[in-house]
């Protein structure tokens, strides 16, 4: 969610209005307006004072999640998977990008978005798989870095399982 998004929907829910906002935060109500609407963004000194006026932390303000709940993050794999059936591989692949740069520090998350496209990419999914091996591996080791051991373990097993691949693709190629 856009901060502006976050800001008008607690906002509403602390029962401001704009320029009541604007007045205690000393800001003009066009200001808060041009927030509301995603066309600027507030002044860095502004975002403590926001959160405290809605009653928000600064994480929820600027919509930062370290972590996703198991649940969470099933939902979205789900999403993931609809989207590839309904929408094929290019588009799910772009708003996997999105989702990835949304929650990055989520590397349970990305480790499976990776593991769903890769798997796209093997069974033909998409025209030339060629082109996502960069960012799919990008992805492999970035999780290959996380703390937990149970998703550097499954990192792992996909990057070797993904240099495999590539391995005996090149053979192929070379036969």
């Amino acid at each position: 969610m856009q901060i502006g998004s976050v800001i008008r929907k607690y906002r509403k829910e602390c029962g401001l209005t704009q320029e009541e906002m604007a007045k205690r935060l000393g800001v003009t109500t066009p200001a808060v307006n041009k927030w509301e609407n995603g066309n600027t963004n507030p002044d860095i000194e502004l975002l403590a004072p926001i959160a405290r006026l809605l009653h928000i932390s600064l994480d929820t303000l600027l919509s930062f999640q370290e972590k996703l709940t198991d649940m969470e993050i099933e939902t979205l794999i789900r999403q993931m998977g609809d989207k590839l059936e309904k929408e094929g591989f290019e588009k799910t692949y772009e708003w996997a990008v999105q989702i990835t740069k949304k929650y990055q520090n989520c590397n349970m998350l990305i480790w499976q978005i990776a593991v769903m496209l890769d798997a796209g990419r093997i069974t033909g999914a998409c025209g030339n798989p060629e082109q996502y091996d960069e960012q799919i591996n990008a992805w492999y080791e970035m999780v290959l870095q996380d703390e937990n051991e149970e998703i550097q373990y499954h990192a792992a097993d996909s990057l070797f399982g993904f240099y495999l691949r590539k391995k005996n693709m090149w053979q192929q190629k070379n036969i």
